[in-house]
């Protein structure tokens, strides 16, 4: 008996936690980047839409502060950007959704940090997102290309070379 109680609010106790988890879930806020029709966005070329979705403020406003991705081994075009802070900013929330634009320089994982306001300007929240860029495709397929006719030129000076070398030795 008493282990059928214990089961019985256990189940009860993780109704109750899933439904308040997925009732929190509908409030939570959220970040988009967008590009129109065309798709995803690529560094230095598109001008995207960052959306911020925040439910829980109907009008208000958003500070937001977007640094670039940090310096790794391998630098991309345009590393004196990198590590280095891009947007210190206020922007307006209406109805519960605030957004920008914004281009990209490079490709990466950029730290956006948010922190939202009512409309008297009291604090309501702050979280921190990260808004992944991708490589340009026609970059990467282009970088492969060159890279392919490097391997194929070099084959085929280094068998040109070696002919002739052994034709030199062979006489």
């Amino acid at each position: 008996m008493k282990k059928g109680l214990i089961v019985g609010c256990l189940a009860v106790l993780a109704v109750g936690m899933i439904s308040l988890s997925s009732a929190f879930a509908e409030q939570e806020v959220n970040v988009e980047v967008k590009n129109g029709p065309a798709g995803a966005v690529r560094p230095d070329l598109d001008n995207a839409t960052v959306e911020l979705s925040i439910p829980a403020i109907r009008d208000g406003s958003a500070h937001i502060r977007l640094r670039s991705p940090e310096k790794k081994f391998v630098s991309t075009d345009f590393p004196w950007v990198e590590g280095t802070e891009l947007i210190d900013s206020t922007v307006a929330i209406r109805d519960g959704k605030a957004s920008f634009q914004y281009m990209f320089p490079i490709r990466g994982e950029y730290p956006l940090s948010v922190e939202w306001f009512d409309e008297n300007g009291h604090p309501e929240g702050s979280r921190q997102f990260a808004v992944t860029i991708e490589e340009n495709p026609k970059e990467v397929q282009n970088a492969l290309i060159f890279m392919a006719m490097l391997a194929f030129f070099g084959l085929l000076a280094g068998f040109g070379l070696s002919r002739r070398r052994r034709g030199i030795h062979a006489a």
